[in-house]
């Protein structure tokens, strides 16, 4: 498929105003709003899958991959799933017919999804995978 002009300018254009809109829209609630606590961890007192992905994608706005990998990894591995599926996207807009296999295969996210599920379970029993930062019950530990 021969692509367009529009399509190359395009690809750079919306990830751009997405990532800064998001960014605004990130910047105004933590400026103006407190984050509730975890309902899983307040109620049931363990880790939800999601538990340090705000505290995570936070450590990967200050560039720090080993915290954010330790708030919560699922979130570091899907980013970069996503830029890889993106960089695939640009060389193919601009000619180069490229194709990562691993993005291209189910089984791979088969994998990936028993993975994340043994990872979500594992979290709260082995303290070294917990997210950093939570006192027992009582969500996010701002001090």
């Amino acid at each position: 498929m021969q692509y367009k002009i529009y399509h190359k300018i395009l690809v750079f254009v919306i990830p751009v105003a997405l990532l800064l809109i998001l960014g605004a829209v990130a910047v105004f609630v933590l400026s103006n709003f407190s984050l509730w606590q975890c309902p899983f961890n307040s109620i049931l007192h363990i880790y939800c899958p999601g538990c340090g992905t705000t505290r995570a994608l936070t450590s990967l706005i200050h560039g720090d991959i080993i915290s954010a990998m330790r708030q919560n990894a699922v979130v570091v591995v899907a980013i970069i799933l996503a830029l890889v599926w993106y960089i695939e996207l640009v060389l193919r807009v601009f000619g180069k017919n490229v194709r990562f296999p691993l993005i291209h295969n189910a089984k791979f996210f088969y994998i990936l999804a028993v993975i994340w599920i043994i990872y979500a379970v594992a979290r709260n029993f082995i303290p070294a995978i917990a997210p950093v930062g939570f006192r027992e019950g009582l969500g996010i530990n701002y001090s």
